[in-house]
């Protein structure tokens, strides 16, 4: 064998153990090419959704957006390196980013979606015009009104306002007051100034049931949140279930359903039965309102706390539908979401309802020839229903004060703070 043919050999073999010229690429390099194709395609997406959305504070934003391009050049290094640990490490750092951040756009796209969906419906709709304000800042009353059907029988009977409750929000505070007026109260229609039931209201429309409690009551309402059977099914489902208490052991009329008395553990549906049964309870609808306002606090409860807000906020929003809306704007919906990402505090949630007995009267809305069962309210448990609505939409300058201080505590918010400061430090700023 020739010396020529050893030098041959040598380099055959060379090849063949791995030289850094001649060595087969593992993984191949339309691989590497694909991979950050992909890669660069999600961040591009989430950072349009993520700006289009606008469901976190800005700050956040911008520090998602510097992490997703930071680990979309890290991905390309490692991609570049000539060691092949760090290459196979790319592909696996790539797949990982690709799964992530494909799952956070959709969930963002989908809650945008459905946020001006609820949002278009209530603004489409004859309803009341919103008085808004800003709702990170200011005060404001929502008004619940849920109606008494599925989504399956939607025009095909009344819409009668089974449930209205007035939820009183001050977000300086962290205070949230409801308000629960009983369906039957008797109260002057707004339109027709005739004496009628509360609940019948619905059948003219939400315009009307807002104008009338505003005329009883005296004071205004912001917005309104308008529901059925489905979405309080739905909605409960969504969050995973509430923890209900109920002082009394007591069964459904309605359905197969049995509640201990202490807490509860309640799905959708079993929750829905819980706060609509009455002839369970001597006092009937006084309880049913009582009921109403457990339910009503445990959703709230469990929609604020940071797990559900950041795991479940999607499915609650697509759980909405076509069957909840409202006059709050979508912008005013993530400027809450927003700020209850920033701070994640708990909200002091207190309730209270109007008092009164039931009596027999003429009702506008139905025949004049007999007297229905009515409930007149108690004029001085207005008054102070009243008043304690206005004293949580007017705090004291300790109360604000004392909230500021827990809100300050908010790792977020302190997080935030340092990452400014450190910016400006850097800037050179006084």
């Amino acid at each position: 064998m020739s010396r020529g043919d050893k030098s041959n050999d040598k380099t055959k073999k060379k090849g063949k153990h791995g030289s850094a010229e001649k060595r087969r690429a593992f993984p191949r390099k339309p691989v590497y090419v694909i991979a950050i194709l992909l890669m660069a395609l999600a961040t591009i997406a989430f950072l349009v959704m993520l700006i289009l959305s606008d469901l976190l504070p800005p700050d956040l934003t911008i520090i998602l957006s510097v992490f997703t391009v930071v680990m979309l050049a890290l991905a390309c290094m490692l991609f570049a390196s000539r060691y092949r640990w760090k290459r196979i490490l790319g592909i696996v750092l790539a797949l990982i980013f690709i799964l992530v951040v494909t799952t956070v756009t959709s969930f963002m796209a989908s809650t945008y979606e459905t946020l001006n969906t609820i949002s278009a419906a209530g603004l489409s709709a004859e309803g009341p015009q919103a008085l808004n304000v800003d709702v990170t800042e200011e005060p404001f009353n929502i008004y619940i009104t849920g109606i008494d059907q599925w989504e399956e029988e939607k025009g095909y009977d009344l819409e009668r306002s089974d449930v209205n409750m007035i939820v009183t929000v001050n977000p300086k505070t962290k205070k949230v007051l409801l308000t629960s007026i009983p369906r039957d109260s008797y109260v002057k229609l707004h339109t027709m100034q005739l004496m009628d039931k509360l609940t019948h209201t619905g059948v003219y429309g939400v315009d009307e049931t807002i104008y009338t409690v505003e005329d009883w009551l005296g004071i205004e309402i912001n917005y309104y949140v308008k529901m059925n059977f489905t979405a309080v099914r739905d909605i409960i489902n969504a969050m995973g279930g509430i923890r209900v208490y109920s002082p009394v052991a007591f069964d459904s009329s309605l359905r197969d359903y049995h509640y201990d008395q202490g807490w509860n553990e309640l799905g959708g549906r079993e929750a829905l039965f819980f706060a609509r049964e009455r002839h369970a309870f001597e006092g009937q609808d006084s309880i049913r309102v009582e009921n109403q306002q457990r339910v009503m606090k445990a959703i709230i409860e469990k929609m604020t706390s940071s797990t559900t807000l950041l795991t479940r906020y999607g499915d609650i929003m697509a759980a909405a539908g076509n069957n909840l809306s409202t006059n709050m704007s979508s912008e005013e919906m993530t400027d809450l979401v927003k700020m209850q990402i920033t701070d994640l505090a708990d909200w002091d949630i207190e309730t209270q309802k109007i008092e009164g007995e039931y009596d027999e009267d003429y009702v506008a809305s139905l025949t004049q020839s007999k007297k229905f069962s009515v409930y007149r309210t108690d004029r001085e448990s207005v008054e102070a229903c009243v008043n304690n609505i206005y004293a949580v939409m007017h705090p004291s300058a300790k109360e604000l004060e004392e909230a500021s201080i827990t809100r300050s505590k908010s790792f977020v918010v302190n997080y935030i703070k340092m990452i400014k400061d450190k910016i400006s430090e850097a800037r050179g700023d006084k």
